[in-house]
C-alpha cells in the first residue's frame, strides 16, 4: 500500500521550520546578493509578462502579493508606478475572482496605448481605475481618497520614484490611507544591499539614498509604529526586490 500524503497542517510545518530567518542565514543571503546582481544586470526583473503585457516585478514577488490580496481581502489595491500595465492587469485578474471593488493605478505618464489595452479585457476594466501624476500631489491624494470612498481595507504597492525623499513621502501619506490588517508594500529595497544599484548607474536612487532608508526612517515615527515588519514571506520566497519592505497595519 501506498504512503498517505502528509496532512496539509505538518506539510506546512515543515517548510516554516526549514525557511524560518532564512533571509538572515548568511550563506544563503551571500546566494541571493550575487545572484540577484547577476541576474537584474540581464533584465530579469522586466521579463515577466502578463496577458502579454510587461510587469517589471519578479514572479516571486507578485505571488507575494497575490498571498497579501487573498489574505486581507482588500477593498482596493493602488499600484504607484504602472509601467505597461501589465501588473494592473494581473491584480485586477485576482480581484475579478475573490473579489474587491477597484485596482487603482498612479502615473505622471499613462500613455494612451495603455488605456486601449486595459479596454480589449472587458472583464477586467471595470476593476481598474487611472490616475495620472504624481503620487503625493494634494490633487493625486485628494482623488484616491474619493475613489476609495473612505475604505480603510486598501494595500498600496510603492514603486515608482525609488529616491530616499520621494519614498518618504509616499510612506507617510498612504500609510494614512491604510486600516488595521492591510498592507503597505514599500519596493525595490534590496537597492541598499548592494554598492552599485544594480539595475544601472543612470538612477536616482543607490546605497544610502533608497527606498530602505527611507522605510528605516519612516518606521520611526508616530505613523510608522502603527505597522509592523512581516518577513515571512522574504524567508519563504527569499528572491524578491522588497526585502524588509511588507509592512502590516497593527493599529489605527
Amino acid at each position: 500500500m501506498k504512503n498517505k500524503i502528509i496532512t496539509k497542517k505538518k506539510f506546512l510545518k515543515i517548510n516554516n521550520k526549514i525557511s524560518h530567518n532564512l533571509f538572515k542565514n548568511n550563506t544563503y543571503f551571500k546566494l541571493y546578493k550575487v545572484f540577484l546582481e547577476k541576474a537584474l544586470k540581464k533584465r530579469l526583473a522586466h521579463q515577466t509578462l502578463w496577458f502579454g503585457e510587461p510587469i517589471l516585478q519578479l514572479p516571486q514577488d507578485l505571488i507575494i502579493h497575490q498571498e497579501l490580496i487573498y489574505q486581507s481581502k482588500p477593498d482596493y489595491f493602488i499600484e504607484v508606478g504602472i509601467a505597461w500595465s501589465g501588473s494592473l492587469l494581473y491584480y485586477s485578474s485576482i480581484f475579478n475572482i475573490i473579489g474587491g471593488k477597484k485596482i487603482i493605478g498612479i502615473d505622471t505618464y499613462v500613455p494612451n496605448e495603455i488605456v486601449k489595452k486595459i479596454k480589449k479585457f472587458p472583464k477586467l476594466k471595470n476593476k481598474i481605475e487611472l490616475i495620472r501624476g504624481y503620487s503625493t500631489d494634494l490633487r493625486v491624494l485628494k482623488k484616491i481618497k474619493l475613489k476609495t470612498k473612505g475604505s480603510k481595507k486598501v494595500i498600496v504597492h510603492l514603486d515608482s520614484d525609488h529616491s530616499h525623499e520621494n519614498v518618504l513621502n509616499e510612506l507617510k501619506e498612504f500609510s494614512k490611507i491604510i486600516g488595521k490588517g492591510s498592507y503597505l508594500i514599500c519596493g525595490d529595497t534590496h537597492v541598499q544591499f548592494f554598492n552599485k544599484n544594480p539595475h544601472g548607474n543612470n538612477k536616482n536612487y543607490f546605497k544610502n539614498n533608497n527606498p530602505m532608508t527611507a522605510l528605516k526612517i519612516f518606521l520611526k515615527t508616530k505613523e510608522g509604529k502603527k505597522f509592523r515588519q512581516d518577513n515571512t514571506f522574504q524567508n519563504r520566497y527569499f528572491l524578491t526586490l522588497n526585502p524588509f519592505g511588507i509592512l502590516k497595519k497593527i493599529k489605527n
